[in-house]
């Protein structure tokens, strides 16, 4: 008795613990959820799916995950969308599995015959005779006895007397998807560095084009975003990933600028993927409606953060009235990933954007390099050096040194003098230059980022401050107090202005720059800061030690003064030592901030050119 007991534990348990190796019981056919668990279930995304492709009459299927995981277990079957009804009968049946008859007398439900684990299982399906209609393949995806998914749903299939036709999208569950705590292990014989590798980056370069967010992140599959192109035969096949982001989208252009584009984006719309088609109209993105038959979803996800979609785009497109030959034509790729969804397109590219350097044919397999950026490099460094570098020593001689100098003119003109006016025409000059660059590798106005608006406010305040100061009163006028407070708030505004724009550059995924240079520019206005309290206290005790009123303390030069003939006009004011020593330091920091700034930002990203330069020396 007790021999019997226990040989009926050990039945049960060993019932538990295969999971119903055979297959799934008929019970099953209807609600699809494995008898043989009471594991609590929780709501997520699958990592596994069904790809359909339609044949005469029939469905060619194939089940498995874009992620590559096994499964041990699966039941599928086709219920019309309408009545709820089984509809058609599976064929050809591969020898793994096996048929459910769930209506007596027809192969109408499919499930595994044994545990083995099963990769891109291929399954056949023919439509009941004259039958139209809408249905969806529903399924269990079984990962091993305590780890499933129910409720995995292809795209709809409509059904018509003389074709079949795959849906682009995926519609919600028509049943509530039940899942146990998602299990993304691999095989534990893996290593650990091919788990990190999302599947996207096997094949590039080799059976497909991959074009990333940075010269190495394919090689490393750690892109931000990534689009890939595989050509199978009549198909284009693409595959998008952003990681952290609102949506990734890939564009078609005949150059790598935005202008007249065909655009697909993958979205996470409240944690549920969609793709849609866009449009580029200049800099301005708007959603279209996507031809009927030109796009075909084959599968979406969200796991970890990364947003995933592949689907196949049609040979030839007409969009916008534009035709897309994708066989004969060669195209510009453009890769962008955001953090924003507007209702009628997606937001800004404020986390990658990306083109390639040159049309490519998308069945030419070859590495794809990104358009040169050499003008944004340029940019960045003019901007650097006018408004850290000149700008802050000229407005530091023209407010703290007008009594410095004096017995040593330059050119007739006192030192201060002639020494802003050098520094302040540098920044002029190497400002509008800045400006003009960039107008050219954007093409357009911009004012779409705060950097942008910044920017051109600079722009804006220093071009003025050249011809104000060329139509300055003469000293003693009374217009002349006027022009002092008008050019000192202007210079200051726009110097203030560019520093912020600097801080907001650093944030724009186009410069490339690491996020610490945010400490170095806060030590360069903390630097800068306490320069001018040091300097502005030296010409308070300056004036405590001169017994006459003299022009030490910056300020009193805004108004006009009682005498022209001023005694002290030739003559430095008291500290002058101080003030030489402090200008020598101010003067030497500054150039280290504004040399190492620009290096920088000419080399971003320094990461990736630091490595480039350690391997071109070490083959020397």
């Amino acid at each position: 008795m007790n021999y019997l007991i226990l040989k009926l534990i050990l039945v049960c348990m060993a019932t538990k613990i295969l999971g119903l190796p055979d297959g799934a019981p008929l019970k099953a056919c209807f609600d699809l959820i494995p008898h043989h668990s009471t594991t609590s279930s929780l709501a997520s995304y699958p990592p596994y799916e069904i790809r359909a492709i339609a044949g005469q009459h029939r469905i060619h299927m194939t089940l498995g995950s874009p992620q590559g995981f096994a499964f041990q277990g699966f039941i599928i079957n086709a219920r019309d969308v309408e009545t709820g009804e089984l509809v058609g009968e599976f064929i050809d049946l591969p020898s793994t599995v096996q048929a459910l008859q769930c209506t007596p007398g027809i192969n109408n439900t499919v499930t595994h015959k044994d545990k083995v684990e099963k990769r891109n299982l291929e399954l056949d399906w023919i439509t009941p005779e004259d039958y139209e209609g809408t249905v969806i393949f529903n399924s269990t995806f079984l990962q091993d006895y305590a780890t499933y998914w129910v409720g995995v749903e292809s795209p709809r299939i409509t059904v018509l007397r003389d074709s079949i036709q795959v849906m682009t999208t995926i519609p919600p569950p028509t049943t509530e998807r039940t899942t146990t705590t998602p299990y993304y292990e691999l095989d534990t014989q893996q290593s650990t560095e091919s788990t990190k590798r999302h599947p996207i980056y096997e094949g590039c370069g080799s059976t497909k084009n991959c074009f990333g967010s940075s010269d190495r992140c394919i090689e490393e599959g750690l892109c931000n975003a990534v689009v890939t192109v595989e050509v199978k035969g009549e198909k284009y096949i693409f595959e998008l990933l952003g990681m952290s982001s609102k949506y990734v989208a890939v564009g078609l252009s005949d150059d790598p600028k935005m202008g007249e584009d065909s655009v697909v984006e993958c979205t996470d719309e409240n944690g549920r993927v969609e793709i849609h088609m866009s449009w580029n109209n200049g800099k301005t993105n708007s959603r279209i409606a996507t031809p009927s038959g030109t796009l075909s979803l084959l599968n979406r996800s969200i796991v970890n953060g990364a947003l995933y979609c592949k689907f196949t785009r049609d040979r030839t497109t007409l969009v916008q009235g534009r035709e897309f030959d994708l066989a004969n034509r060669a195209y510009c790729l453009l890769l962008a990933s955001g953090t924003s969804l507007k209702s009628n397109g997606v937001g800004f590219h404020d986390l990658e954007y990306r083109g390639s350097d040159k049309p490519i044919k998308l069945a030419d397999i070859r590495e794809i390099v990104a358009s040169s950026d050499l003008l944004i490099r340029i940019h960045g460094a003019l901007m650097i050096a006018s408004w850290i570098g000149t700008a802050s020593i000229g407005i530091l001689m023209a407010r703290y040194y007008k009594q410095t100098w004096l017995r040593s003119p330059l050119c007739g003109k006192d030192q201060w003098f002639a020494w802003h006016r050098f520094f302040m025409i540098l920044t002029w000059s190497m400002t509008i230059a800045a400006f003009v660059i960039i107008f050219v590798e954007l093409g357009t106005w911009s004012t779409e980022t705060l950097h942008a608006s910044l920017g051109l406010a600079t722009t804006v305040l220093a071009f003025v401050q050249p011809f104000m100061a060329a139509l300055r009163p003469h000293p003693g006028t009374p217009r002349r107090p006027l022009f002092n407070w008008a050019h000192w708030f202007i210079g200051n505004a726009a110097h203030i202005c560019a520093v912020i724009a600097l801080f907001f550059a650093v944030r724009l995924n186009k410069a490339k720059l690491p996020d610490w240079v945010d400490w170095v520019l806060t030590a360069y206005v903390v630097f800068h800061v306490l320069t001018h309290i040091i300097l502005s206290f030296a010409g308070c005790a300056a004036d405590r030690q001169d017994n006459q009123s003299i022009n030490a303390f910056p300020m009193k030069d805004m108004h006009v003064r009682g005498s022209i003939g001023h005694t002290d006009l030739k003559r430095d004011a008291p500290l002058g030592g101080l003030r030489k020593l402090v200008f020598g330091v101010y003067f030497v920091i500054i150039a280290v901030f504004a040399a190492a700034l620009i290096v920088i930002t000419v080399m971003a990203p320094i990461g990736e050119s630091w490595d480039k330069f350690t391997r071109t020396i070490s083959t020397y």
